[in-house]
């Protein structure tokens, strides 16, 4: 009985181990797409936040002319 109980065991951790090396590549796959579509994340928020930085300059520019034109006149 104590021999089956050993082999029990030993078969249990033999196909733990299996298991995770097959799982392996799958899993180094999950966290890269995750590291990548947080990356994209990180691209897409800089990007608004550019876009937001340049209308905020345009409309200060355009503010500008026109009281450079009102100052000058017509």
């Amino acid at each position: 009985m104590a021999d089956t109980g050993v082999a029990s065991v030993i078969g249990s951790v033999g196909s733990g181990s299996a298991l995770s090396v097959g799982l392996a590549p799958s899993t180094a796959m999950a966290m890269t797409y995750v590291a990548m579509a947080d990356s994209i994340g990180l691209a897409m928020e800089n990007a608004a936040a550019n876009q937001q930085r340049g209308q905020v300059i345009a409309n200060a520019a355009l503010v500008q002319v026109l009281a450079m034109i009102i100052t000058k006149g017509a």
